[in-house]
């Protein structure tokens, strides 16, 4: 894998580098998680909401959603939107939505994604199992209508809440705790870069909305076994904030609490924010007290929203985003290769027959034009059978992440639009110098491909 650019971006220039934690330092076995996030949902539902108890035999199922959909939550649908927030693919509850009821509900119009009361972003790997089971309790619902459940919003409204109690009670972490090799993957070689990093100068930060005692765990368990150079992810990192409340981190001013490492104690804290580990903050302080301008800081993040856009917003630091969906892509995109090629030859095929059918138009010469149909009808039929093998390589329910038909998805357009480069895991950094000058390519306009 590499490191693919949106915007130039000169290592040389950057003396601190900030990681967020979950999903970005710390990669997680994202199928286990959320396997082990969906049940614990339906737990919360089943006991707190009252929910039916059919909701307990329910299976998960990961393929169900891709990051970057869109919930429609008056009308239970789940979404997939172009660069321009245009519905391109649709479903209700498991049912895809045929182009006609898609047209009828949204009528080709962008969706306003600021409606928060009706709209809602699978932005994050976090959100899958609780997208997955709103598909299936919508199904529950149309299926029979003697069913205790309440509407579409409440439903989702209903799954957020059960999901984020998960997050705060620690229900989610406890498990982690009890089996952490299950649920977290240890990456050597990205222990190797963040090395290589402070080899080269560069500050090490950690600013994660997790708690000390949870990103302690972590920490230890992917960082210090692997050190060459440092003996503890202590000596590694010369900042760990723990608790940061992003995106507010990056928008508030907020006081720093110091850590005690040994019994993680919480004390206020006075002067500069230098070597340690504390909770909560502010970016702005963090930057003015290390004397650095928010060109000079890069920062890692998995959260489009969280991590990246509110960051690039408001503190002009550099950004980087990990998607790692981008591995499974990349390889799904070299098997298509071959398949891809024939697909575009037989769609530029079809294009000129079909101006020719528009210049036969004009003359009213039918005889001419039915071979010309003929033809068409025949592409169409080889291109159907192609599209299909082509899509078996990606997700079987919402194909291509970056993609939505042959335009960029909305995910791929705030990809490009926020994050100034992007991977699929850090450790992509290590066929690179931590000097390394990061150019984009030139992309071709479509006046400039003719």
């Amino acid at each position: 894998m590499g490191i693919y650019v949106n915007r130039t971006l000169n290592m040389k220039h950057i003396q601190a580098i900030g990681f967020d934690m979950d999903y970005t330092l710390v990669r997680y076995n994202s199928e286990a998680f959320e396997a082990m996030t969906y049940e614990e949902i339906k737990k919360k539902l089943l006991s707190t909401k009252k929910y039916p108890a059919i909701v307990k035999s329910l299976k998960f199922d990961y393929s169900r959603i891709i990051r970057g959909l869109v919930i429609d939550k008056p009308h239970g649908n789940v979404l997939k939107l172009s660069l321009h927030s245009k519905v391109k693919q649709s479903r209700h509850g498991g049912k895809e939505l045929d182009f006609k009821t898609q047209q009828k509900i949204y009528q080709g119009l962008s969706v306003d994604l600021n409606d928060s009361g009706r709209f809602a972003i699978v932005d994050t790997s976090f959100s899958i199992a609780y997208a997955c089971l709103l598909m299936q309790i919508v199904d529950l619902k149309n299926a029979d209508d003697k069913l205790a459940l309440p509407d579409f919003k409440q439903i989702e409204a209903d799954l957020i809440e059960a999901l984020d109690t998960s997050h705060r009670d620690g229900s989610l972490k406890s498990e982690v705790k009890k089996d952490v090799k299950k649920y977290i993957v240890q990456d050597p070689e990205a222990v190797a870069v963040l090395e290589s990093f402070k080899k080269f100068g560069k500050k090490l930060w950690v600013i994660t909305n997790s708690d000390y005692e949870y990103s302690k765990l972590l920490l230890d368990y992917t960082i210090t076994p692997f050190l060459k150079k440092n003996q503890h992810w202590t000596d590694l990192f010369d900042l760990v904030i723990t608790s940061a409340t992003k995106p507010r981190f990056f928008t508030d001013r907020l006081s720093f609490l110091s850590v005690d490492l040994k019994t993680g104690m919480l004390k206020n804290h006075h002067g500069p924010v230098t070597k340690g580990v504390y909770q909560g903050g502010c970016a702005q302080t963090l930057q003015k007290d290390h004397g650095l301008s928010g060109e000079q800081i890069l920062y890692l993040g998995d959260h489009i929203y969280g991590d990246i856009l509110t960051l690039k917003k408001t503190c002009n630091w550099r950004t980087a985003l990990v998607v790692e969906e981008l591995e499974g892509e990349r390889e799904a995109l070299k098997a298509t290769k071959e398949t891809g090629v024939e697909i575009n030859a037989l769609m530029n095929r079809k294009i000129d027959l079909e101006h020719d059918l528009d210049r036969l138009h004009e003359s009213r010469d039918k005889k001419k034009s039915q071979p010309l149909f003929d033809e068409i009808e025949g592409i169409d039929k080889k291109l159907g059978k192609l599209i299909r093998e082509y899509q078996k390589h990606f997700n079987p329910h919402w194909g291509e992440v970056m993609r939505a038909g042959v335009e960029p998805s909305r995910f791929a357009g705030q990809v490009e639009k926020y994050a100034c480069i992007y991977m699929s895991k850090i450790a992509d950094f290590a066929d690179y110098s931590p000097r390394t000058y990061y150019r984009p390519k030139k992309r071709p306009l479509p006046h400039e491909m003719e």
